[in-house]
């Protein structure tokens, strides 16, 4: 039972302290005619360096989902292709605070899936890397921010599962319990 509850508890303060962020992207190299538009799904906590506008980014989850043409995400029985990552990084923005363009590189560990119709899905595990550019817009009073990205991923599971994709990312990062100290 105190497992339990101490897990419970870990997971509402990540859950607190964390943002989320959803993706539409595209695979591109080798097969990516086969495979159609992609969705993700990417979950990260920002840690504040020295300055308001460079962070310290640590990637929890970051998985993505790329049915064949044609196919639904929802009833696709078909050959599939995805990854899923976790990965560290640097975020920095253009301009004094935290609102405006910015640029974040990352690298970390990815598990690349190739899923076959009536055969078990492969799987191979090895590096990814990303570099994402954006905007962030700060809205309300208590510092919520509007993101808006363009990310490159490369992930290398190993020879024969590789998955480059270009991503437009978008969250809206709000802070529950956060105050902004300069109203």
């Amino acid at each position: 039972m105190q497992k339990i509850v101490l897990s419970l508890c870990f997971i509402s303060i990540l859950s607190n302290a964390s943002d989320a962020q959803i993706m539409a992207a595209k695979m591109i190299g080798k097969d990516a005619a086969k495979y159609g538009v992609g969705y993700g799904l990417f979950t990260y906590l920002d840690f504040p360096l020295a300055n308001e506008n460079q962070s310290f980014r640590i990637e929890l989850m970051d998985l993505a989902f790329f049915p064949t043409k044609g196919e639904n995400f929802f009833t696709s029985t078909a050959d599939a292709k995805g990854y899923i990552s976790i990965k560290l990084g640097y975020k920095y923005v253009f301009s004094e605070t935290q609102a405006g363009f910015y640029l974040i590189p990352s690298a970390g560990y990815c598990r690349a899936v190739d899923a076959k119709e009536g055969a078990d899905a492969t799987y191979g595990d090895g590096i990814a890397g990303a570099l994402e550019g954006g905007y962030s817009l700060e809205v309300g009073q208590k510092g919520h921010m509007l993101n808006f990205g363009l990310k490159y991923e490369y992930d290398h599971g190993n020879s024969t599962h590789i998955i480059q994709s270009i991503g437009l990312r978008f969250s809206y990062a709000f802070g529950l319990f956060r105050k902004k100290n300069d109203y």
